[in-house]
């Protein structure tokens, strides 16, 4: 029977948070880059038209669903520890809930992010900062590094899960464990390192095994300490 306006679903009224949770969506399923205001239009059954009386462009679309991605984040208690253990804590949960979608850590990168989600864990990590010692302008410069840090560390995430997904959809799910991607990555390597000569690249060689040595995790953990390490060590006279 043809459908009528009598007999066919009633159409979701439009709205900006369905915007911009249809956008969030979408960059889950298909990536940041390929992402398009006719894109979104087409998935809401509406046109182009439609968004731009609830968002100014697709940057500002973006935006907001880079925002969407961290409303989940959870502040730090007191049960969690001290000021740098909070801090490191938050660090992580951010990169896995922006890691958990796909490329929209992008927006970070090109941008300062500043939607209400946004500025609610930026208010807390430069108040843990604070808490720490450091000296208020080495804490608005903190928060530019550890902001890259986190877009760039997002990205990572977001790179293996999306490579679990297509192994898992090659029926190849035996090889999309964290550990049995970690050691494919790091044979690549090996295979690369070992193959240079040890007289134009002495170092890489001699370094070899240690460049593709090391956990994922161990070595995110890592990068973060030493962050955190020299933002303590900093000569308050340099700054």
């Amino acid at each position: 029977m043809p459908s009528s306006p009598r007999t066919s679903p009633a159409k979701a009224p439009l709205s900006r948070d369905a915007i911009v949770a249809t956008t969030l969506a979408l960059v889950d399923e298909l990536g940041f880059g390929v992402v398009s205001m006719r894109r979104v239009a087409q998935a809401l059954d509406t046109g182009p038209a439609s968004l731009y009386v609830y968002v100014r462009d697709r940057d500002e679309l973006m935006a907001l669903a880079h925002d969407l991605a961290v409303a989940p984040v959870e502040l730090p208690g007191e049960s969690d520890g001290d000021w740098r253990a909070r801090l490191e804590l938050l660090v992580d949960r951010i990169v896995d809930a922006l890691g958990s979608h796909d490329d929209i850590a992008s927006v970070g990168l090109t941008d300062v992010p500043v939607g209400p989600q946004t500025l609610r864990v930026t208010e807390e990590m430069l108040r843990l900062l604070r808490v720490g010692g450091i000296d208020d302008a080495a804490c608005a410069w903190a928060a530019d590094l550890l902001g890259q840090y986190i877009a760039s560390s997002a990205l990572e995430k977001a790179a293996r899960l999306r490579a679990q997904r297509d192994l898992a959809r090659a029926d190849a799910t035996g090889c999309a464990s964290e550990e049995a991607m970690s050691e494919a990555f790091s044979a690549r390597l090996d295979v690369v390192y070992r193959s240079l000569p040890a007289d134009r690249y002495p170092t890489i060689a001699v370094l070899a095994p240690l460049l593709t040595g090391g956990h994922g995790g161990s070595r995110a953990a890592w990068k973060l300490r030493v962050i955190i390490d020299g933002l303590l060590a900093q000569d308050p006279a340099l700054r």
